[in-house]
């Protein structure tokens, strides 16, 4: 109890005397815009990742509601063509990207384009991005050169050559912004665009980037510190083996050393009492403040968050308020990493009803407000239609789609002009989880003889599928009801073939999770707690893979 108490005192001192210290000495940005805070809709085209997140108009209503003021739209342009010289962006990437600006319009929110990329920690910027850059933004510009002054435009999220020469990389990178930026001024001078600096979007890479002589520009970093609370966990970061990290630091709280340590777990739990303090974490955006006002620029960023899946839930939040406090009260533009994922505003990334599922305290900490209006969700609102389609000509509704190993995308026109769910280089257990975002009680409707139904069209003679429903007892063990497709079941002969399958013929198999492993069925499925519907391959790869489409629920008594 006494560790307890002293913690608290330590977060309060931290929280009131830290502002209390700078009250009335802190500089802010002195160029305004109409906009101060938003999110990131990460996923929704990032199309080679196959990490789907399709969005829609009601999310942006939602978002508008909750007092967002911008949003942030990463797209990978760089697989979003059609793989020519000219790279010339793909019509279907175009009709989304409509879509999504025109509901930031009606809905009175900007919103940002980002040219997205690949940003694992092995990464490296493709060395012809030059060409690329400049072949994109200039039909970007040229798309939207007259189509309202809400749409921003950001050259390239987090470049990083990685050469072994981190100077002549942040150099090498400004040159290239510098002339990406002419190129999109010789068609639109209008609208706003956001730069940032040659090594991850940091901070420091900003500060050395040249007066590119634009006022309109929004200088860019990315804030993720300290990294080691932020990331703690996350498995494809040097972090990933240490849990259970307290923020701010507080020495009887922290997690020992993982057995074997690496030199970067070492360097940054040795370091995390520093890295962690208010000094340390404040100084950057003093840095930033002043670098802007020298330039007469305003100031923005548009990364920062804490991954959800460890992290105390109240030091989560306690950090988001202090972050939030603190570029507040300097004027700079704050945009949160993400909306419904792990770093997102939801209690979790499985469930994303609006409002009840919003985690209360974290939005609230970061200056928005839970609506008391609901949403409908997709089962309530299939129960009142008697509609249960879960996919239909790259729509999902109110579903979420996410997927794991699979590379491929949700807008593959098909030679007759539909547009289906294309797979492609399936990993070994890849998989495409469609999302209902609640639990939903199918107890009666598999009772009454309720079928899924679904149109799968393959060449690969070895595909191996388990077409599943998982239920939402993820905190506990998320069981599984199963049914097999293979060659049995199964022809592939490249053409559409409509499967049909009764819910009473779906077992229960068992269920796998990162810390348990697999577990065999112990008949312990759910059918009042469906959460997903899921689609995974087998243990071998599959190149070629499979595509879906039409994926709905009909009852065949209603038929007769």
């Amino acid at each position: 109890m006494r560790k307890f108490i002293s913690f608290l005192l330590v977060f309060a001192l931290f929280c009131s005397i830290g502002f209390a210290l700078n009250q009335g000495t802190v500089q802010s940005v002195q160029k305004k815009l109409p906009f101060s805070k938003g999110v990131n809709l990460p996923g929704w085209f990032e199309r080679n990742k196959m990490n789907v997140m399709l969005y829609g108009e009601q999310d942006f209503e939602n978002l508008r509601n909750m007092g967002v003021e911008i949003v942030r739209v990463p797209v990978w342009f760089e697989i979003w063509n059609d793989g020519s010289s000219e790279f010339k962006i793909l019509p279907e990437c175009f009709d989304l990207l409509d879509k999504a600006v025109d509901w930031a319009k009606e809905y009175g929110l900007y919103i940002i384009i980002d040219f997205h990329n690949d940003c694992d920690g092995s990464s490296k910027t493709n060395p012809k991005i030059e060409k690329i850059l400049l072949k994109i933004w200039s039909q970007i510009a040229g798309h939207y050169k007259d189509k309202g002054s809400h749409i921003l435009y950001e050259i390239m999220n987090e470049p990083h050559f990685s050469s072994g020469n981190l100077k002549s990389d942040i150099a090498k990178w400004a040159k290239i912004q510098g002339n990406v930026l002419k190129a999109i001024r010789d068609i639109d001078r209008t609208h706003t665009v956001i730069v940032g600096g040659g090594d991850w979007d940091s901070l420091d890479s900003m500060l050395a980037l040249p007066d590119y002589d634009d006022d309109n520009l929004i200088y860019n970093f990315h804030d993720y510190t300290p990294f080691l609370f932020t990331h703690q966990g996350a498995t494809w970061t040097y972090t990933k083996r240490i849990t259970n990290v307290p923020f701010p630091y507080m020495k009887e709280k922290m997690p020992p050393l993982p057995k074997n340590p690496t030199k970067d777990e070492k360097r940054e739990w040795s370091e995390y009492q520093k890295s962690s303090s208010e000094d340390v974490l404040v100084a950057p955006l003093d840095k930033a403040v002043d670098f802007a006002n020298k330039r007469n620029a305003a100031l923005m960023c548009n990364e920062f968050g804490v991954y959800m899946n460890y992290a105390e839930p109240q030091e989560r939040v306690n950090w988001y308020r202090l972050k939030c406090g603190w570029m507040d009260e300097r004027n700079i533009i704050r945009v949160s990493w993400d909306y419904t994922q792990e770093f997102g505003v939801f209690k979790s990334s499985t469930e994303s009803r609006f409002p009840e599922d919003l985690n209360t305290p974290l939005v609230e900490a970061m200056g928005y407000k839970v609506p008391s209006v609901k949403s409908t969700s997709w089962f309530e609102q299939a129960k009142k239609s008697g509609d249960w389609t879960i996919y239909k000509s790259g729509k999902l509704g109110l579903i979420k789609a996410s997927s794991y190993g699979i590379e491929g995308n949700l807008f593959h026109k098909d030679i007759d002009s539909e547009i289906v769910i294309s797979l492609e280089n399936i990993n070994p257990n890849g998989a495409i989880s469609f999302l209902f975002g609640e639990s939903c009680d199918f107890s009666d409707m598999k009772d009454s003889g309720m079928c899924l139904e679904f149109y799968l069209k393959s060449k690969d003679k070895n595909l191996n599928l388990s077409v599943y429903f998982k239920d939402m007892e993820s905190r506990i063990f998320p069981w599984r009801a199963a049914y097999s497709l293979n060659s049995k079941v199964f022809k592939a002969d490249g053409e559409w073939h409509k499967v049909t399958v009764p819910l009473k013929d779906f077992f229960d198999i068992g269920g796998w999770t990162n810390t348990d492993g697999w577990k065999n069925g112990e008949n312990k499925f759910s059918w009042s707690l469906v959460g997903s519907l899921v689609f995974e391959n087998g243990a071998s790869s599959s190149k070629t893979g499979f595509m879906l489409k039409d994926i709905r629920l009909f009852n065949v008594s209603n038929l007769k």
